[in-house]
């Protein structure tokens, strides 16, 4: 993805006067075998932040060991406090709502990860697109300023 000089400024005008989404998910590991263990989301309207969104979600595979050690979070722990992997992405999903723009800390793994887990569920999330907050190395809302909608079976 081309980071033009006008791209920025577009989304930024559509995160002060739009919804913006600004999404994380942890996992247990980073190969096709892992799964989403936390989605964590901040929701802005017209650059207000309005609404977060957190779940946990109880993994049916292993954790790797350099994950746990990066976000702290164990099979224990979320075995305690994790929702069923379906019920978590619907969650997330009721609170995605449509019409977003929706920005991902890293949304090449990001969307690898929730695409996988909607493969499981025969959920469909079909963005449009996506910006990637990571590609300018700062918080600050980057990429191409696309909407995103998805749908459940």
């Amino acid at each position: 993805m081309r980071i033009s000089d006008t791209t920025v400024p577009r989304i930024a005008e559509y995160a002060r006067n739009g919804r913006v989404v600004v999404f994380d998910t942890e996992t247990t590991g980073c190969s096709r075998w892992d799964e989403i263990c936390q989605i964590a989301a901040a929701e802005y309207v017209g650059g207000t932040l309005t609404r977060t969104f957190n779940v946990y979600v109880c993994p049916t595979c292993e954790m790797n060991p350099w994950a746990e050690k990066i976000h702290g979070l164990s099979l224990d722990f979320l075995a305690g406090h994790g929702l069923a992997p379906e019920e978590a992405m619907r969650r997330f999903f009721a609170f995605l709502g449509n019409d977003t723009l929706l920005v991902a800390h890293n949304n090449k793994f990001d969307m690898r990860m929730l695409a996988q887990e909607c493969g499981k569920f025969d959920l469909c999330f079909d963005p449009e697109g996506l910006s990637c907050a990571i590609r300018l190395r700062s918080p600050a809302i980057c990429g191409r300023g696309w909407r995103v909608t998805h749908s459940q079976n």
